[in-house]
């Protein structure tokens, strides 16, 4: 009797943690960001992580803030980076969504523009508690059925971009920095700019020579949740505490 029940409540709480995360509609829909509203900040925006170089950027961001669009599945898996992405948000950089495998949302039906959203929800809870309401569409790209999900998933905003380095197009070190030398000199008015994390030669070489130049400019590095004023927020929906990781923890 008592394996009986034993097993009908082991049973149960599988069940538990297999449902889908639960849903708090956005009321007004998602508001879509191309730039920073502040005068005299800078949003230094990061994509595609985590892989191996999250730290030598935030390194480089010599005392700012930064913000990382992470997939969950892409360069690297996102649940073999746990503590790198627990350390970036103790270090309070903002962490949005960026999908779970880098997908073009805008070839997807409902279903699986739910399924790139959640998968990467649930790492985020898992690794931080947190489920993320701040997102990226990889490619920049996004309709009105990607709007309508992420807005019945509860997201708050979608992030375009001001400015892109083309580092993860091939563009040289010598192009990125052309395009943070022109932020630099355009002090005070607000950038919002596009990298990405795993190419080495943005933390390595572009960002240790053009960050300083933005600070001497007289900008501050801050993340999109700051650079937006009063329209910014909590990028964030408290869950939990965070998990340990066990064998569910995997991206295959």
């Amino acid at each position: 009797m008592f394996t009986s029940l034993a097993l009908i409540l082991l049973a149960s709480l599988g069940a538990i943690n297999a449902s889908p995360i639960a849903l708090t509609p956005r009321q007004g829909g998602v508001q879509v960001i191309n730039n920073c509203y502040q005068s005299g900040q800078v949003a230094l925006t990061f994509d595609d992580g985590p892989y191996n170089y999250e730290q030598d950027v935030a390194n480089a961001l010599n005392g700012g803030k930064g913000t990382f669009f992470l997939n969950g599945n892409n360069y690297g898996c996102i649940y073999d980076k746990v503590d790198q992405i627990r350390s970036l948000h103790e270090q309070s950089h903002t962490l949005g969504s960026h999908t779970w495998s880098h997908a073009d949302l805008t070839k997807l039906d409902e279903g699986g523009i739910h399924q790139e959203l959640e998968k990467v929800e649930q790492a985020f809870i898992r690794i931080l508690g947190l489920k993320p309401l701040y997102f990226r569409p990889p490619y920049g790209s996004y309709n009105d059925l990607v709007l309508k999900v992420l807005s019945d998933r509860g997201y708050k905003k979608l992030f375009l971009w001001s400015e892109d380095t083309g580092d993860a197009n091939g563009e040289s070190v010598g192009y990125s920095e052309g395009v943070l030398d022109g932020v630099a000199n355009s002090y005070p008015s607000p950038h919002m700019v596009l990298s990405h994390s795993t190419i080495q030669t943005t933390s390595s070489d572009v960002l240790p020579n053009s960050v300083w130049k933005i600070q001497q400019a007289g900008y501050q590095l801050v993340a999109v949740d700051t650079c937006l004023g009063d329209s910014g927020e909590w990028p964030y929906e408290y869950v939990g505490e965070p998990g340990q990781p066990d064998g569910s923890w995997t991206c295959y």
